[in-house]
């Protein structure tokens, strides 16, 4: 019990820091099973613990800043497992993208020393980089959402449709067996989806606090991805549904 309501929990948090600030109304869309009063409590939890800013008729995110911030600090161990096993699947003289995200930004200081050609959406990723001879960087160019330090907009996907990545890592704020993984914004989801299409071999990066059941509305079917990357507590269930749709899992 006290498992699903941090998952509850977390997934409202980052419902509301992707978002920027979100309503009663689309809380209780999100989460249909659950009551009102309970909803109510969770918001209360999440503002007295500085995560989120409750306000009349819902949430908003913190700053800008804190809200990153916020996002880096938490499940660090369970993201330095997470890219120290990725890194290990790259290859010399391929082509990498590495999307935005603090565990992908985790993956990005550890690149192994080989020569590549990295990719990235994500100003965070990017400045983790290793500054190295062998390394090819190159960030793309739009717009900036401060709240993901993600570089985004209709420029992204045109410069991402024109690119072939031989492999690709990529993160997501939620996932769920039965629908896959989330995003909360359509831009955001747009361009995963052109990544994936141009992708040889696709990783999804993932700790098990993401799972919950939060009901995002952009979604990247388990298909899409060939390797989930993730520490050891996803429950059995999950491990055996994904093994089904032939996703290896590390």
């Amino acid at each position: 019990m006290a498992r699903n309501i941090g998952k509850r929990r977390q997934a409202i948090c980052d419902m509301v820091n992707q978002n920027g600030s979100v309503n009663f109304t689309q809380l209780k869309e999100c989460f249909p099973g659950v009551s009102e009063v309970t909803l109510r409590k969770d918001l209360q939890y999440l503002d007295e613990t500085q995560q989120i800013i409750r306000i009349h008729g819902g949430a908003k995110a913190l700053p800008q800043t804190m809200n990153f911030v916020y996002r880096s600090s938490i499940h660090q161990t369970e993201k330095g497992i997470i890219a120290t096993k990725a890194a290990e699947l790259i290859q010399p003289n391929t082509s990498v993208f590495i999307t935005a995200g603090s565990t992908c930004a985790e993956l990005a200081k550890r690149l192994p020393p080989i020569p590549m050609c990295v990719f990235s959406d994500g100003l965070y990723t990017a400045i983790n980089f290793p500054k190295r001879i062998d390394l090819t960087v190159q960030v793309l160019g739009g717009e900036v959402d401060m709240n993901t330090m993600r570089i985004e907009g209709l420029a992204v996907l045109k410069q991402l449709e024109e690119m072939h990545f031989n492999i690709s890592f990529l993160g997501t704020p939620g996932f769920h067996p039965d629908y896959g993984f989330s995003y909360f914004s359509e831009m955001t989801a747009a361009a995963i989806s052109t990544v994936i299409r141009n992708s040889d071999k696709v990783v999804m990066l993932m700790d098990s606090s993401k799972v919950n059941y939060a009901l995002m509305p952009q979604k990247v079917p388990l298909e899409a991805v060939d390797v989930l990357v993730t520490d050891d507590m996803l429950e059995s269930e999950i491990v055996e549904k994904l093994a089904k749709k032939k996703i290896e899992i590390l």
